[in-house]
């Protein structure tokens, strides 16, 4: 089992590494299962025979773990949605999405501090409650990690507390009570 990890940090920064050893890739990616505490706390440190990286933890944007494994295991139970992140291809072109009915399908663009963006779609199960839908929307910028799936196969983990902001395409028909209603976005 081979898994490529690449980890990018809040001054737009990537690092990638290898890891080729079913052992030790076993063993980073059972730390998946901590994600929420990837984050915040203990510094993330990846070293190789050339050279050990520290990355502090809160300036971490996410981290994707690319390999042909399937690391549904890993992702958090219960989530009535499923990010993928798009390719660039798929980024470019326009997108038509829907939320009527039980189902829903959206693009995402999640916004970084030191300007990365992670463009995803969104599929899934619509909540039977507004509350619970509101919930999807508002809660987003308050979890410890947001979980996607990358097309090539793999997960990336986002860390929330340096997103700035993100985009729903289409527009969300239900919104909190405070949100501003404008005519369109110039």
């Amino acid at each position: 089992m081979t898994v490529k990890i690449k980890v990018v940090t809040a001054a737009n920064r990537t690092s990638s590494f290898l890891e080729h050893d079913p052992d030790r890739g076993g063993r980073i990616l059972e730390d998946i299962k901590r994600g929420s505490h990837l984050f915040s706390g203990a510094p993330l440190i990846i070293s190789s025979s050339t050279h050990t990286e520290i990355f502090a933890a809160a300036s971490i944007v996410c981290i994707e773990f690319e390999t042909s494994q399937n690391l549904d295991a890993y992702l958090p139970a219960n989530q009535n949605f499923v990010l993928t992140a798009m390719t660039p291809a798929e980024a470019a072109a326009p997108f038509q999405g829907e939320m009527e009915g039980d189902r829903f399908s959206a693009r995402i663009d999640f916004f970084f501090t030191g300007g990365h963006t992670i463009a995803t779609r969104v599929e899934g199960q619509r909540k039977p409650s507004l509350a619970e839908r509101l919930m999807n929307i508002t809660s987003i910028f308050e979890r410890p990690v947001v979980t996607y799936s990358l097309p090539q196969g793999g997960i990336g983990l986002m860390n929330p507390a340096v997103m700035t902001r993100s985009i729903i395409t289409p527009a969300a028909p239900d919104l909190p009570s405070n949100a501003w209603i404008v005519e369109d976005r110039s």
